[in-house]
């Protein structure tokens, strides 16, 4: 008896996708990126530009661009705020995101000229808060994340943004007279919502 010679069965191209799917689903999920840990925000009870508490847990469900300015500034402080604007531009859609201006001059940015300055700037305080308060509360922020500026000085302040998460982390730090870096500010903002979690002691 002739045998049949072996017929190899051909596969429609929906098998071959169904196959190619299959072992694909196979391979282990790529680990989310997580954003180093600088540390900790201190405790801290601020008031608003409308006089409300701000502490340290209000901060809670969101994440936060932070930055350092005084009204009476009239070097860097008026780009930090254009560049703050811009970026409130770009997330007023994100219910989830925050933008803090921590007055370093409290003795004279009570919360009506902050509130003033708010308006000056187009700010949409529901939004971007503007923060004042004990003179020693803002200079604790400070040291934390302006380690190699003189905490004793009324107007020494970074150039900086500083990206929080919910429980008042440094999650990133940015010199914004660097071109670019408000781009990077919010590629990482987006990193961070995707995926809040600290890296492991040791690996950040």
């Amino acid at each position: 008896m002739q045998m049949e010679p072996f017929m190899r069965p051909r596969l429609s191209r929906r098998h071959i996708l169904l196959i190619f799917a299959t072992t694909a689903c196979r391979h282990p999920p790529v680990e989310p990126e997580l954003l180093p840990d600088a540390g900790q925000l201190p405790e801290f009870s601020l008031l608003t530009e409308t006089g409300a508490p701000f502490l340290r847990r209000h901060l809670a469900g969101k994440a936060w661009i932070m930055d350092f300015i005084f009204t009476r500034c009239t070097l860097v402080c008026p780009r930090l705020t254009a560049e703050m604007r811009k970026i409130q531009q770009q997330v007023a859609s994100l219910p989830d995101v925050g933008l803090l201006s921590i007055s370093i001059d409290p003795e004279y940015d009570t919360p009506q000229r902050l509130l003033a300055y708010a308006a000056l700037h187009k700010a949409n305080t529901s939004q971007w808060r503007f923060l004042t308060g004990a003179k020693e509360t803002i200079r604790a922020l400070q040291v934390k994340t302006q380690r190699h500026l003189d905490p004793d000085e009324i107007t020494a302040h970074s150039k900086q943004f500083y990206l929080l998460d919910g429980e008042g982390y440094i999650r990133g730090i940015y010199s914004m007279t660097v071109p670019g870096k408000r781009e990077e500010v919010l590629e990482d903002l987006r990193k961070l919502l995707r995926n809040p979690a600290r890296p492991e002691p040791g690996e950040a």
